[in-house]
Parts: C-alpha cells; sequence; structure tokens
C-alpha cells in the first residue's frame, strides 16, 4: 500500500506542472482563438475608405454616467366625483414620479468592444441601475433596468369649476409613504449600411469612421414599467387617480429611422441617430383598489356603504390610525397602435491612442386606457476617456 501511494505520488510530482504548463498553453490558444475570431468579425465586411480598425485592440475607459426617469400618470376625476365635493365641472390629476439624478463613475476593461466593467454611485439614493450593450459590424444591442423607491412627487391639478379654469401645481410634494418605479428597455438595430457606416465608432470606439456616412437602421424595442403605491397610508393618493394602486405596462415596438456619422475633421466624430417606433403590442394591467375612506366626501360625512371623509385640516393625521387600502380586482387594456421615438447621439475625439467620447439615449413612451394617462421619459448621458493598448 505504502509503494502503491509513493508511485502515484512520484507520478503527480512529476506531471503535475507538465499539466498545468499543458492546460496554460491550453487557454492561451483559446484566448488567442478568441482574439482572432474577434478581429476577423470586426473587420470582415468593412470598407477600408470609410472605416478604420486600431492596430491595439485592447480599451480602458474611465466613465462618468448620469440618468433620470420620470413616469407621469394622469387620471381625469369626472363631473359626478366633483359634484360630491359641492364643485361643478371636471378636475384632471397628474403626479409626476421621478428620484433626483443619479450619477456614477467605473471603469471598463474590453477587446474591441466587447468586454466587462464596473461602476459605482456617487449620489447614493437613487435606486438601482443596471445598463448592459454589445455592437458588431451592422448590429447592436442596448439593456436598461431602473428600479427606485421615492415619496417624493411633484403633483399637478386642474379643470373647471363653478368660478372658471383653475391650475394648481406643487413641486417636491411628500406621498405618505413610498411609492416603487420599475423599468426595463431593450432594443436592438440593424444597419442596412454597415460596410461603409459604423455604430461602434460613435458608442465604443472599436473603430474608427474616417469619411462621413449614413445608414437606415431597422430597430425593435421591447419596454416594461410598473409603479406601486398602494401601501395603505397613500389611499387619498390611490383615490386621485380612479381608485388604481398599481399598474404594469409592456410594449414592443419596431421602427425604421437614419443615423449618420459626420467627420468634420480628421479625429473628429459626430452622430445623431433617430428611431420612429411604431407601437404593435401594448398591454395594460391595472390593479384597482379599495378604502374605508373617501376623498370626495366632506368632513363628518359618512357614505351609504360606511366610507368615512378624511379630515379638512391637511395637518390633522388622525386618519392614518385606521385607514385600510385592499385590492378589490383587476383591469386589463390593450391599447391601439401608437408612435414613440428611440434618439442616441454622440460626438468622439480621437488622438493617438487616446479617445474622448460623450454619448446619450432619449426614450419617450406613452400609454392611455380608459380616462388615465402614462407617460415616461427616459435619458441618461455618458461621458468617457479610453486608451487603446
Amino acid at each position: 500500500m505504502k509503494r502503491l501511494f509513493v508511485i502515484i505520488l512520484a507520478v503527480w510530482l512529476y506531471a503535475g506542472p507538465s499539466l498545468a504548463q499543458e492546460q496554460k498553453l491550453e487557454m492561451t490558444r483559446s484566448v488567442k482563438k478568441l482574439e482572432t475570431y474577434i478581429d476577423t468579425i470586426t473587420k470582415r465586411g468593412v470598407d477600408k475608405r470609410y472605416i478604420e480598425v486600431p492596430a491595439k485592440p485592447w480599451q480602458i475607459v474611465l466613465k462618468y454616467n448620469c440618468n433620470e426617469m420620470d413616469l407621469i400618470s394622469t387620471s381625469m376625476v369626472s363631473a359626478e366625483k366633483m359634484a360630491m365635493l359641492g364643485i361643478n365641472g371636471v378636475s384632471n390629476t397628474e403626479v409626476s414620479f421621478n428620484p433626483r439624478l443619479s450619477t456614477s463613475i467605473g471603469v471598463w476593461l474590453g477587446y474591441r468592444g466587447y468586454g466587462l466593467g464596473y461602476s459605482f454611485s456617487i449620489t447614493g439614493n437613487n435606486g438601482r441601475n443596471l445598463a448592459l450593450s454589445v455592437s458588431g459590424y451592422n448590429y447592436g444591442l442596448n439593456l436598461r433596468l431602473r428600479k427606485f423607491t421615492t415619496d417624493r412627487l411633484d403633483a399637478h391639478m386642474w379643470g373647471n369649476d363653478e368660478f372658471g379654469p383653475y391650475d394648481l401645481y406643487e413641486k417636491d410634494a411628500m406621498a405618505f409613504d413610498d411609492i416603487s418605479v420599475n423599468s426595463l428597455i431593450f432594443d436592438g438595430y440593424y444597419l442596412l449600411n454597415g460596410k461603409r457606416f459604423s455604430y461602434s465608432a460613435a458608442y465604443d470606439q472599436s473603430v474608427k469612421q474616417i469619411r462621413s456616412a449614413g445608414s437606415f437602421v431597422a430597430g425593435a424595442m421591447w419596454f416594461h414599467t410598473s409603479f406601486n403605491m398602494s401601501q395603505w397610508l397613500n389611499a387619498p393618493l390611490v383615490q386621485l387617480m380612479s381608485n388604481i394602486g398599481r399598474v404594469k405596462i409592456d410594449e414592443g415596438a419596431l421602427g425604421m429611422g437614419y443615423a449618420y456619422n459626420w467627420v468634420p475633421a480628421k479625429n473628429l466624430l459626430f452622430n445623431v441617430t433617430a428611431i420612429p417606433m411604431l407601437v404593435l403590442y401594448n398591454h395594460t394591467k391595472m390593479y384597482l383598489y379599495e378604502s374605508n375612506y373617501d376623498i370626495f366626501l366632506s368632513e363628518g360625512e359618512i357614505s351609504p356603504t360606511g366610507k368615512k371623509a378624511y379630515p379638512d385640516d391637511l395637518n390633522d393625521t388622525s386618519w392614518m390610525d385606521d385607514v385600510i387600502l385592499y385590492q378589490t380586482g383587476t383591469a386589463v387594456r390593450h391599447s391601439k397602435v401608437s408612435f414613440n421615438l428611440d434618439a442616441h447621439f454622440s460626438v468622439v475625439y480621437n488622438w493617438n491612442n487616446f479617445y474622448f467620447n460623450i454619448n446619450g439615449q432619449w426614450n419617450y413612451f406613452h400609454n392611455k386606457f380608459d380616462d388615465n394617462k402614462i407617460k415616461l421619459y427616459d435619458w441618461y448621458i455618458n461621458a468617457l476617456i479610453g486608451i487603446r493598448l
């Protein structure tokens, strides 16, 4: 038994370094194969009079990012409900949910536009953000995920009563409890002139655009958003929004647009991309709620169903002790075909092996169902400096 153990140990000591060396060589060969493949697909099919592939493929980037999302929900209060308040007319309530500007800095390491990065927030308490993107010779994919919770909102009410039109606006108001908002945007594009026009030159700098060129762009996008304000202390706000406490929206869109890279001087590039989108799928699911209080009752009044009125004194919070908010059902709507817009811009300057870039994206979504409207504005701006190695 000892003799067998000695033989096994001797074989391991002899072969171990050789096996480790062989594994290292195999890994090196695999990396080289991957580099060769990426080099091939980067150079394949491009017109060298318009697009230059840098000799140095590795990229190290220091990036600053700022982004913001603004979700606006509008609801109409009928003349019947306004009459319960003793007011003749119709009222509209618009509530805007948006966190403060989100900013972060990070580092990215990649090979011809393919790589990994890490960033951290420098403003704090602005939710969670995830952004992924990849682009090739004639295609690109982008994913953005945003999630935040806020108790701040902008409230806007307008309409007509017996005294004429009125317009009330309160910025940076406070909800009684937290409101959570999620959004996901996934979009992709295909370039019809990838031979002479490079999206990568404008947005990941894996190649250089050396002559001006443009391309028609076929685009597709999937958008999801949801917001939840159904915490029981938000009962007054839910009632103003037609008893809708939660909403989930999914949209699928296709579009055709145009992108142009303008090279006014050597090493300088300006890009503008605009893709109008036709929303072919639009699904909205609303979660309806009721409360034991009714915002449309006068103080001291009790409805036939036993609902109570909120105090007229805004500083009187006694209603918080026994208010409840409970779900009564759901409603699903499929909206008609509509239009959205996907817009991008970029400015790039190359010098030697360094480059500087500012780029951004702006999206607008809107949805209408019954007497309610939801609009979402989503944008970001990146400022980065990189080096090729």
